[in-house]
């Protein structure tokens, strides 16, 4: 029982599709984080990329780029990303004591209907005992849309499946963005 329980816990191997041996993406989780707030991405050549954080039988969330205006073109070589986890979680500690849509303490909401039916925590992943993820970095040599990553692809549920999940969402990036020059994506466990 011991060793099957050992098995489960241990790492797999990562995962890799389309023309991974030209473009070669790779991404890796920054030791100590626990959540995904930087990764290293690393390119052979040049691309676009975009970076998920896949969570089989939960919704996909687009860690970078970050928002519309942040270049999606990496150059080869190692670099660290900042993703849009570092925005959502925010830096100002006194968040901590405030409800969802109340501004700094003593001023109104602009709108009471902000928030309304959402939760913070509905935003952010969470991980439970043996509950785990993936990062997933796409690269191309095409731009890839923002607006079709966050409308079309982040936010979806997948498989609960790991294959079935990281296949369905580097299906989704290569269909809806309409790649069709070389492109690849990799997969590794979060956390690692």
């Amino acid at each position: 029982m011991l060793v099957g329980m050992a098995a489960g816990c241990a790492s797999s191997k990562p995962h890799t599709f389309g023309q991974f041996n030209d473009l070669a993406p790779r991404v890796a989780a920054t030791p100590g984080e626990r959540l995904p707030l930087h990764v290293t991405a690393q390119l052979s050549r040049p691309a676009n990329v975009a970076v998920f954080l896949v969570m089989p039988g939960r919704s996909t969330i687009l860690l970078f780029p970050q928002d519309s205006t942040a270049p999606q073109y990496v150059e080869a070589g190692s670099h660290l990303l900042e993703t849009s986890m570092v925005r959502a979680t925010g830096t100002d500690s006194s968040q901590l004591i405030r409800r969802p849509g109340q501004g700094p303490v003593g001023t109104r909401p602009t709108n009471p209907n902000q928030n309304r039916g959402r939760n913070p925590r509905d935003t952010m992943p969470t991980f439970g005992f043996n509950q785990r993820g993936f990062l997933l970095i796409y690269a191309s040599q095409q731009p890839l849309p923002y607006a079709t990553l966050r409308t079309k692809v982040a936010g979806l549920t997948v498989p609960i499946e790991d294959n079935d999940a990281l296949n369905t969402v580097t299906k989704l990036v290569r269909e809806r963005t309409g790649t069709s020059g070389p492109w690849a994506a990799y997969a590794t466990d979060f956390p690692p």
